[in-house]
């Protein structure tokens, strides 16, 4: 007998197991090939894991394959021991992960590539000619950068290593990665670039770089063109790909450089099974190819963090006499003594000022204009949770927390003033553009999502977060940040760093390029200065801001110091509390169950992440087969 053992793609944990088909007489399978089988009474795809003469079911129950799909592997044995670890890592069924890394096939896109010669892979692999970059010039702009800088440069001229940069403020970003990715090509190795946005100037100029080399994945191309892409990265035709989240299961013969740019921009998370983070697979690919590791970002995720610490990875940061030159000019603005508005007079000061010298004047509205973070209509005071800090949300009358579900049957008095009348903090982009164009002469834009061009400078631009690129559109002359304090207090695990890293993102436009004679101001509203967060803006240090924040972390056992693990349910869970808490390990603590969007959570806080996802998996198939909706994410974004 000729066996496939065969990995269904088929969604339920309790099937998350190998299961065995007979081959065919007519039919050459091997490793790593997809193929079609039934299963259930219905045709589904799976992957080929091994083949063996032997197999512990009945000859009379084996169901023969039906056809394989395509001539080519598609997943070659280091890949797949990198698709079991993502199934590990991630605690999902390794077919869930296969979904996520193979694209669906296109037989005429096939026959149109073996027409022009470069399928199946081995038919051809395209060498790049362009000489690296000049070494000397290379150097030079690394030189800002020390001893950790050349020693990059040194692993990707041939060698490997992780890696975590933070760039200088007013640094060009998309230059130093175009930079990189020729040397690395130049070394016959090829590169894998994650943005996490498709209107991205750094991916923008790693292709202009490449040229026919590269392929571009960003936007979502229809599945026909995305399987053309995955082809000619398979046969070796392309040699740099570019894209989001996705583009982090790739296939590259001979990865050298792999970039994950602003790595801890929560779009890299993937909110359906297997839920990875796609900074995770990259490093974790690069590593086990031998090949350089790079996340960039100012402020580093607490996952990064805690790989700094751990001296997984290395630093590479300019100098602090460097930065100290470089970095915007911060002022922090409480409105004192002025009567509440959505911006205070020194902003509306710099945004004018901005105007008048020809320059962009850029508001950051918050992310949604949600009005879930409230504040004492009398003095401004924020409504905080007593148990945890976070902020409250009004139903009717009564307020709850959004961070770990305390409730009140009316809001509490303010701290400050005593009263009880509380408005929402933060107004949404579109409200504040109506009420800034009541103020300026000069054209107000609302960009609140990808690929929104702005007007000619002078102009205001109010934007969320989704239409921050990685450079500013022109020569912006002040940014106003007024929605800290309800951004720095939203319901999710990274909101602290998080508002950090898309402040000091926003902040640095006013010095973009370093070639600036009169650098812009940034006015930072908030009625916190003392936050971590507030002064490590200030003082453009992450680092500090860091140091501050494990120490108001450590007594809740929230990451970097603990791993969370997020359980979502259809159903109440508490039923089921007794059996998960008795299942977990020991010093597993566990929140909730709290109700959320018709749902129910539990947030788990663990040391051994590894061993809680050993004890829940017997718990889970169990649900599963039970056809209980159970969902798992590990290290989420969002508590709730």
């Amino acid at each position: 007998m000729r066996i496939a053992r065969v990995a269904v793609e088929v969604e339920p944990i309790h099937l998350d197991r190998p299961f065995d088909y007979l081959v065919p007489d007519d039919v050459e399978v091997v490793a790593g090939q997809r193929v079609q089988v039934a299963f259930a009474g219905r045709s589904v795809r799976g992957l080929v894991l091994e083949t063996t003469d032997t197999s512990e079911v009945p000859t009379a129950r084996l169901r023969p394959l039906k056809r394989t799909l395509g001539a080519h592997v598609w997943v070659r044995p280091d890949e797949l021991e990198l698709l079991r670890w993502a199934a590990e890592r991630f605690g999902a069924p390794l077919a869930d992960v296969v979904r996520h890394a193979l694209p669906a096939r296109t037989v005429d896109v096939e026959r149109r590539a073996a027409d022009a010669g470069w399928y199946p892979p081995g038919a051809a692999r395209r060498a790049t000619s362009d000489p690296p970059p000049p070494q000397d010039e290379i150097a030079a702009a690394w030189s800002v950068y020390g001893e950790q800088g050349q020693r990059l440069l040194a692993a990707i001229g041939g060698g490997q290593g992780s890696f975590v940069w933070r760039p200088l403020p007013g640094e060009d970003v998309a230059a130093r990665i175009a930079e990189l990715a020729q040397h690395c090509l130049a070394t016959d190795r090829d590169v894998l670039l994650l943005v996490p946005d498709p209107d991205s100037p750094v991916a923008d100029a790693v292709v202009a770089a490449a040229g026919d080399l590269a392929v571009d994945l960003r936007g979502g191309p229809s599945p026909r063109v995305t399987y053309r892409r995955w082809l000619e990265a398979r046969c070796g035709v392309a040699r740099v790909v570019v894209g989001e989240r996705g583009a982090a299961w790739m296939p590259l013969d001979r990865l050298g450089l792999a970039v994950v740019f602003d790595e801890a921009n929560p779009a890299y998370k993937e909110r359906r099974s297997p839920r990875h983070h796609a900074r995770d697979v990259v490093l974790e690919r690069a590593r086990r190819a031998g090949a350089v590791g790079l996340a960039i970002g100012t402020v580093p995720s607490a996952v990064a963090w805690r790989l700094l610490r751990e001296r997984r990875v290395a630093a590479v940061t300019p100098s602090r006499d460097a930065e100290r030159r470089a970095r915007p000019d911060v002022q922090v603005d409480t409105g004192e003594g002025e009567p509440r508005a959505r911006l205070t007079r020194a902003s509306l000061r710099a945004l004018r000022d901005a105007v008048r010298a020809d320059a962009y004047g850029v508001v950051l509205a918050s992310r949604r204009g949600e009005g879930r973070a409230l504040v004492c209509a009398v003095c401004g005071e924020r409504t905080a949770c007593p148990r945890c800090a976070s902020s409250l949300a009004l139903h009717g009358v009564a307020v709850a927390c959004v961070g770990c579900g305390w409730q009140a049957p009316r809001v509490p008095a303010c701290a400050a003033c005593g009263d009880r009348r509380v408005v929402p903090l933060a107004a949404g982009a579109v409200r504040l553009g109506s009420e800034l164009s009541r103020t300026f002469e000069v054209p107000v834009a609302v960009l609140e999502g990808y690929g929104q061009p702005a007007p000619p400078p002078p102009a205001v631009l109010v934007m969320t977060r989704g239409s921050v690129l990685d450079q500013p559109p022109g020569p912006v002359g002040a940014v106003v940040l007024p929605d800290l304090d309800g951004s720095l207090r939203r319901p999710s695990l990274d909101a602290a760093e998080d508002t950090l890293r898309l402040a000091m993102a926003v902040a640095a436009w006013t010095v973009h390029g370093r070639r600036r004679t009169t650098p812009g101001v940034v006015v930072a509203q908030t009625r916190e200065p003392d936050h971590p967060a507030i002064g490590a803006l200030v003082a453009w240090d992450p680092g500090a801001f860091w140091r501050a924040e494990v120490q108001v972390r450590a007594p809740l056992r929230f990451p970097p110091l603990a791993h969370a693990v997020r359980l979502d349910f259809a159903i109440d869970p508490t039923p089921l509390l007794g059996g998960i808490t008795q299942a977990l390990p020991a010093g597993d603590a566990v929140l909730g169950p709290v109700p959320s969007d018709g749902r129910w959570q539990l947030l788990l806080k663990v040391d051994d992440r590894p061993e809680t996802l050993a004890a829940l998996r017997p718990l889970r198939e169990e649900w599963s087969a039970a056809n209980l909706d159970v969902r798992l994410d590990v290290d989420p974004v969002d508590a709730w």
